[in-house]
């Protein structure tokens, strides 16, 4: 049974009955009245079937409750059922006849209160569908980059170790010109690099994000928590408002489920690839690890690549099924099997296949028992303050959907949140005030750990043990967040800029100026270090942990197994890993930290004399399992000498000299917004932001752009919500990326703004000195260089004559003459 098309007036269910499928006419408006309905949606642009066994081959995104209008966006727009609909309990509906906006219309006309019913359901469904997508992309990234890393390495595998099986994968085949290509670029596939195995796709750089309107995402989601009597104040007032809002959001809600449709379908492949057809890519790796068995390293190495492979495969399947309702047809019992009989063929016995990787242990320390209740005893919090933080712990813990948007869990989050900030701010005063900071407090200030129950064992033991690890890092001070709060409390650094870019002292002026304070209290003020470091934690730390976890809509400060995506050893976000990358980028952008600044010296009569100098940032790694990083400050304070303030996740699985890409890019920016001051997008003062601002606002006018390049830059501005940063630091990213190599992808204005603000080091100038695009370039760079220089050595020989030149000054000229 199913509601019929053209069904009109009330309808009830039995459990489990698929009532609307995914690709039928859409001739109603549902209202669902009593009951849950369980939202499902297939990878399929044509429907082959109209039962079962659609739902059998959809994931399910969410559930719904009573009170929610369904299929708005399908009358008006498409005309076909978005989704398939089951109900989960005995459901009651009732069914509007609409097959337009006119329909619509006719809805709110019998009941007044529907236009804001109507919106209101809008903006559930798109923040449902939002959450669901933001859950399966990295589940499909992951196996996207599994699945053709796998067709890539089997190819390297079978070059090194000299086999003639090839399995009778047809898109198998196309993948060998792309190792033939990497491997003459000099790529290295040996030593095994797991990490990249897993999570990066090395034959082909990061796909775009999807063009989604993430400010309209935004908007209807934080529509949900406007009271619902305001909602029908302002929706029943103008009849056009709630019309918009109901078109509109459809562009949305259509928009967001065409890329998970996308992403699902490409999933559903990969998963064909992988594992699900005859002949697939895990089986395949477990015959030539068999056959490879006289040959221990051969076997050793694919082994190890096929138990990676199904560590993560599994883990994906487990969300999949678990959170979506998906490929419940897969047995993960098998995948054990799977590696049994391979090791047993090959002759390798478990644990063997990757000696500098042993098993982790599997015994708690007994210091991490009853972690909850030791932190808070640390804190001193009294036995009802204990009893309430393990109570919200064990609900949330219980949740099956941790980042439920529902308005319970947000509620739960939140409180406990609240109270995570609390604990947090006293634990970290106690180590101050002890002079000691035991191993289970470390974890919970640097890695936001607070109960072992939220965690596997071997999560906890691995946390247990990074907590002690030191790293060198000379290049850049990097700190963790008990470190960097420690420096404040020390009074060596400052605290930190709020929401609304006042640090710790403009906070006082604001408050002089209401008459909170007076210049009598500024003393005190100024040596309170408890005050400083409540600031810090209570405003950097608390925003940043939560825009570096990347999903502000289902944040949660407490670090637990859902949100860990990746084994955390490989996951952990070191010192030498951010240095690797910055230094990378620097290879490329040798003048990334360079600032032009007054230099003064009275011992040599030097009053005021520009020069360039490097000051390197901090950077500052919170408590959480993120996905993004956050350039915080440009400069510290109001002194333009002063370094800025990058604030990164303690654990990611993304690429980090991606996300370090980004945050220069955005860097670059605001630095020279800075430095520039009011003038900062006046085309009279030349400047990286004043000529790029330039280029942009006038594009359209530009006589040196093709009408392709136009329709580029108005693509890209789209993309980028209009933000001029955004803008700047996408073209940032292809300039390092592709034509600091040579490899043309800008625009010939774009190019030029880059390479003379942004200008890659004198070798690779050289290099690119050959291509015509770059050689006008570099000669005006040259001269321009050129004649700087030799006016600093005029000017330096007659200022120090036989003495030698102050070390600023000699890099100053350094940088015009030798970079």
């Amino acid at each position: 049974m199913s509601i019929k098309p053209d069904f009109t007036g009330q309808y009830s269910s039995i459990q489990g009955e698929l009532l609307v499928c995914e690709g039928d006419r859409a001739s109603s408006i549902v209202l669902l009245l009593k009951g849950k309905i369980d939202v499902f949606l297939s990878p399929f642009d044509d429907i082959f079937t109209k039962d079962q066994l659609l739902i059998s081959r959809s994931c399910r995104l969410f559930t719904l409750d009573q009170n929610t209008f369904l299929s708005i966006n399908d009358v008006i727009r498409s005309g076909q059922n978005s989704f398939s609909l089951l109900a989960k309990d005995v459901c009651n509906l009732y069914c509007f006849p609409a097959d337009s906006s006119a329909g619509i219309k006719n809805i709110i006309s019998t009941q007044k209160d529907y236009s804001a019913y109507l919106v209101s359901s809008l903006a559930t469904l798109i923040d449902l569908s939002h959450t669901a997508y933001q859950k399966l992309l990295p589940i499909c990234h992951n196996i996207d980059a599994l699945t053709q890393n796998l067709m890539l390495y089997f190819w390297a595998i079978r070059d090194k170790f000299y086999f003639s099986y090839t399995p009778d994968i047809e898109l198998l085949k196309t993948y060998q010109s792309t190792y033939e290509d990497l491997k003459n670029e000099g790529y290295k596939f040996f030593p095994l690099d797991g990490d990249t195995v897993l999570t990066r796709n090395i034959a082909a750089p990061a796909a775009d994000s999807p063009d989604l309107d993430n400010a309209g995402i935004d908007y209807y989601t934080s529509l949900l928590n406007v009271p619902m009597d305001s909602r029908k104040n302002f929706f029943n007032s103008n009849s056009y408002v709630c019309e918009y809002h109901i078109q509109k959001g459809s562009e949305i809600l259509d928009s967001i489920i065409f890329e998970i449709k996308n992403i699902f379908s490409s999933l559903c492949k990969n998963m064909e690839l992988l594992y699900l057809s005859p002949e697939n890519l895990l089986s395949s790796y477990g015959r030539i690890t068999a056959d490879s068995r006289e040959d221990k390293e051969a076997a050793r190495n694919i082994l190890n690549i096929l138990t990676q492979a199904i560590n993560i495969t599994s883990q994906c399947i487990d969300k999949l099924q678990n959170e979506f309702d998906t490929f419940t047809n897969i047995d993960k019992t098998e995948f054990s099997r799977l590696l049994d009989g391979v090791r047993a063929k090959a002759s390798i016995s478990p644990g063997s296949s990757d000696p500098a990787n042993p098993e982790v242990g599997s015994e708690l320390p007994r210091e991490l028992e009853n972690s909850l209740e030791k932190i808070m005893h640390y804190c001193n919090s009294s036995q009802d303050r204990i009893d309430s933080m393990n109570r919200r712990l064990s609900h949330f813990r219980a949740l099956k959907d941790k980042t439920s948007s529902d308005p319970e869990v947000r509620e739960l989050r939140a409180s406990i949140t609240k109270d995570f900030f609390v604990l947090y701010e006293e634990a970290f005063r106690k180590t101050q005030e002890d002079n000691d900071c035991p191993k289970l407090i470390s974890m919970f200030l640097n890695f936001g750990y607070m109960d072992e129950r939220l965690v596997t064992v071997d999560q906890a033991i691995t946390l247990y043990r990074l907590c002690d690890k030191e790293y060198n890092c000379s290049d850049f001070s990097v700190y963790t967040s008990k470190k960097w709060l420690e420096m404040i409390h020390q009074n060596k650094k400052e605290p930190s800029i709020n929401d609304f870019g006042q640090d710790y002292f403009d906070v006082f002026r604001d408050m002089k100026k209401r008459k909170l304070v007076s210049d009598a209290d500024k003393p005190a003020y100024d040596r309170d270090v408890k005050a400083k470091v409540g600031f810090e934690i209570n405003n950097m730390l608390k925003t940043n942990q939560k825009v570096c976890h990347g999903h502000i809509s289902s944040y949660f400060p407490v670090l637990h197994k859902d949100i860990i995506a990746r084994d955390l050893e490989r996951a952990v976000v070191t010192p030498n890993k951010l240095q690797q990358a910055i230094n990378n980028l620097l290879s490329v952008d040798f003048s990334i930290f360079y600032r032009e600044i007054w230099y003064k010296n009275d011992a040599r009569g030097i009053e005021k004399e520009p020069i360039m100098k490097e000051v390197r940032p901090d950077i500052i790694i919170v408590p959480t399992f993120g996905s993004r990083v956050s350039m915080w400050q440009e400069i510290t304070g109001k002194a333009r000498n002063t370094p800025g303030r990058f604030i990164v996740p303690a654990f990611t699985d993304e690429n980090i000299s991606e996300l370090i890409l980004k945050l220069v890019g955005s860097f670059r920016w605001e630095l020279c917004r800075t430095m520039m001051g009011v003038a900062w997008n006046d085309i009279t003062e030349k400047s990286l932001t004043s000529e790029y601002t330039d280029y942009i606002q006038f594009f359209k006018k530009n006589h040196d752009l093709t009408e392709d390049a136009k329709e580029k830059i108005k693509v890209q501005i789209q993309k980028n919500r209009n933000v001029m940063r955004d803008i700047f630091t996408s073209d940032y990213e292809t300039w390092i990326n592709y034509e600091s190599r040579g490899i043309l992808r800008l625009n010939k204005l774009a190019r030029s703004i880059l390479f003379r603000y942004c200008p890659p080091p004198k070798e690779m100038r050289d290099t690119l000195a050959k291509q015509p695009a770059f050689s006008d370039l570099l000669s005006q760079m040259n001269i321009s260089r050129a004649k700087t220089a030799k006016s600093l050595t005029a000017k330096y020989s007659k200022l120090f004559k036989n003495e030698p030149v102050d070390k600023d000054m000699e890099v100053n000229l350094a940088f015009y003459r030798d970079m």
